[in-house]
């Protein structure tokens, strides 16, 4: 069993690397197992093509955003503190890394298995959604808030914001802002003076 999770390891690691240095588009499975040092066949004993390899990608990358904000998250200190760990990370990742959060990302609107998506993500959203209900308990936010909807909407919001300012190349000063601005759009988001949509 090690060596079968050491093989699928390897792959892993040398897709990430192989998809960093050439992109989605110009890889090859046979770049990935000579670079893993394993046969082809064995890489299809786990996947069945480059694209497979994503999800568990995307695996690794949420699990780093979620293992962090369990570590140095807590439910208790208040969901500006909360949020703003969310964001500082999810943007840390992404700017350490600007290649792969985007080629996963990528991967994601390529797949037609929506469902193995959301049950990369559910672990992150259901720690946000904790924070959010912590936070109405608190009373820092209002109570009518569905807290897995809303949890969702800021993970993508997040992400989706980071990607961004990779994408155009924003100073580290103007990213300091933008994480600012993002931060104080959803505290706005679910306060106590919600506007209604008609």
């Amino acid at each position: 069993m090690a060596k079968t999770a050491n093989k699928k390891e390897l792959i892993l690691e040398s897709a990430y690397d192989i998809f960093k240095e050439k992109g989605l588009e110009d890889t090859r499975v046979s770049q990935i197992v000579k670079n893993a040092g394993i046969a082809q066949g064995t890489f299809y004993l786990y996947y069945n093509s480059k694209m497979d390899v994503l999800p568990d990608l995307a695996q690794q990358i949420i699990s780093n955003y979620t293992q962090y904000l369990t570590e140095h998250g807590d439910v208790k200190a208040g969901l500006d503190i909360n949020l703003r760990l969310a964001i500082d990370r999810i943007f840390e990742v992404n700017q350490e890394d600007r290649t792969i959060p985007s080629i996963v990302y990528a991967g994601i609107t390529r797949s037609g298995d929506v469902d193995k998506w959301k049950v990369i993500y559910r672990p992150l959203y259901d720690l946000i959604a904790d924070y959010l209900e912590a936070a109405k308990e608190n009373g820092e936010i209002r109570e009518d808030i569905n807290s897995s909807y809303y949890s969702e909407f800021v993970i993508s919001l997040i992400e989706s914001t980071a990607r961004g300012l990779i994408l155009f190349q924003h100073t580290s000063e103007e990213v300091e802002k933008y994480k600012e601005e993002l931060s104080s759009f959803i505290l706005n988001a679910v306060s106590w003076a919600p506007v209604k949509v008609v």
